[in-house]
């Protein structure tokens, strides 16, 4: 019984985490579009009200309104907080300098940061797989981040530190899960960012008018809506059901996609760095996951 159990879980997750992947390819495609007429921290604040709509109403209809009274969660739930709103501000700041490509595969480069973080965290020994992978991700990221020349673009760059965040993101995440469920998780986290986002947003870019918001409105629900809702609930689960980095493994699939979906959408051919630093990045990837 137990067995079954655990198997459910086990395909649960992955289920999620497969499908999470499909809905993140698209993010760069949606935040690129966005990001380019109302700049990276207003696209951000538009698209979080957008998702705290949705958020709201999954929040009141699946009762968990007594959650909020965990006085427990709190310390996780600020931390997380902090941590994603950092991120994600980052992230759509980047886009103002970089290719949507190259965001999803820095960004991939969680993975490394998540393996390295846990490895030290848990004071394990890397097996000879586990080294290569790393080194083979790092060789991927450094073919990226220099395209023959030793200066980092400023998108590349913020994307990376991003990058460097999420583990400790997911750390606190799946510490308040244990605690609340994850439309909690996400309601309290979007809702204590707006203020923070609406401010640096003000005082760094210049404000859109009601004519580019209405022109722009389907990339911000799109991005609010699958990204910051759907995509973020089927995350919080899926790293719940599943070790963080099995849900980094299945997530490999999606910066090839972006990249194609770059292609087609944007017309972002990608360059000889980029293609043949994806390789190293999504191999070395799938080594540090493995035993």
């Amino acid at each position: 019984m137990n067995l079954n159990h655990n198997l459910s879980r086990q395909r649960k997750g992955e289920v999620y985490a497969l499908t999470l992947t499909l809905i993140e390819a698209w993010f760069p495609i949606f935040a690129a579009f966005s990001v380019a007429a109302l700049g990276g921290l207003h696209a951000y604040f538009y698209s979080l009200m957008a998702a705290v709509v949705f958020l709201t109403l999954s929040f009141i209809y699946s009762g968990k309104i007594s959650e909020l009274a965990l006085r427990s969660a709190y310390k996780d739930l600020a931390w997380t907080s902090f941590y994603i709103t950092s991120l994600f501000a980052l992230t759509f700041v980047a886009l103002q300098y970089t290719s949507a490509t190259n965001v999803a595969i820095i960004l991939f480069l969680q993975i490394l940061f998540g393996f390295l973080f846990l490895s030290r965290h848990r004071h394990e020994r890397l097996s000879l797989k586990q080294t290569i992978g790393a080194l083979l991700m790092t060789l991927g990221a450094l073919l990226i981040l220099f395209p023959g020349t030793f200066v980092v673009n400023l998108g590349d760059g913020l994307v990376l530190l991003a990058a460097m965040i999420a583990p400790i993101a997911n750390h606190y995440q799946k510490r308040a899960r244990a605690k609340v469920s994850s439309e909690t998780i996400l309601l309290v986290r979007s809702l204590l960012a707006l203020p923070f986002l609406f401010l640096l947003a003000s005082f760094s870019e210049v404000a859109p008018s009601v004519e580019q918001l209405l022109a722009n409105w389907h990339w911000l629900f799109l991005t609010g809506f699958l990204v910051f809702f759907i995509a973020k609930v089927l995350w919080i689960e899926a790293i719940y059901l599943l070790p963080i980095t099995k849900v980094n493994a299945l997530y490999a699939f999606a910066p090839l996609m972006t990249m194609g979906l770059a292609f087609l959408l944007l017309n972002e051919i990608p360059s000889t760095y980029q293609i043949i630093g994806v390789f190293p990045v999504l191999i070395g990837g799938y080594l540090i996951t493995r035993k």
